[in-house]
């Protein structure tokens, strides 16, 4: 009961300060707080290994703007069937009127930029990332190494030395971590 609390507090959080940055003026800075690996496949519905196809620039309801990336899904370690996910992001610019939002340290991704994603539901079939930003892990093929993301030490134990790890090595964790919850 307790881990709900912290998952749903957390989540309202996080809510509430994306809203604030969507209004102009009203927010200078702003911090996350720390998520283990563990508790980022919770939250999620959804993890995967993306590459970006393409990204639209639209208003919400609200008038801010956000873009809508789709993502070619490369391999699966949490959720299934999907090949393409669409992910909003918020910011963006409007190419009609030159309008921009940039949302410091939310991921705003372009088409050919892969990630490995942990995605909980937003709004019907679209998707938004864990945690802001938290959950979005850049992908790069280093020669010799293959694909990697850079860890951080906040993920836990497993990951107290930071640094470089392979993909597959991350998103076979998820599949351990998203196993034992379903047992």
């Amino acid at each position: 009961m307790l881990r709900v609390g912290r998952v749903a507090a957390r989540r309202a959080l996080v809510a509430t300060l994306a809203m604030l940055l969507a209004v102009p003026g009203t927010a200078r800075a702003l911090t996350l707080a720390a998520m283990p690996l563990e508790e980022m496949t919770r939250a999620a519905s959804v993890v995967v290994r993306g590459r970006c196809v393409d990204r639209q620039v639209t208003r919400s309801a609200t008038g801010r703007i956000e873009s809508l990336a789709r993502f070619e899904v490369l391999e699966e370690a949490k959720g299934e069937g999907a090949r393409v996910v669409t992910v909003r992001q918020l910011g963006g610019r409007l190419e009609g009127d030159g309008v921009e939002l940039v949302v410091p340290g939310a991921p705003l991704s372009e088409p050919g930029d892969e990630a490995l994603l942990f995605l909980e539901p937003h709004d019907g079939e679209v998707l938004t990332v864990v945690g802001l930003a938290l959950g979005y892990m850049p992908v790069a093929v280093l020669p010799g190494s293959g694909a990697v993301v850079r860890v951080s030490r906040v993920l836990g134990a497993d990951y107290a030395s930071g640094g470089v790890r392979p993909v597959g090595d991350l998103l076979q964790r998820v599949r351990e971590i998203d196993g034992l919850r379903r047992r």
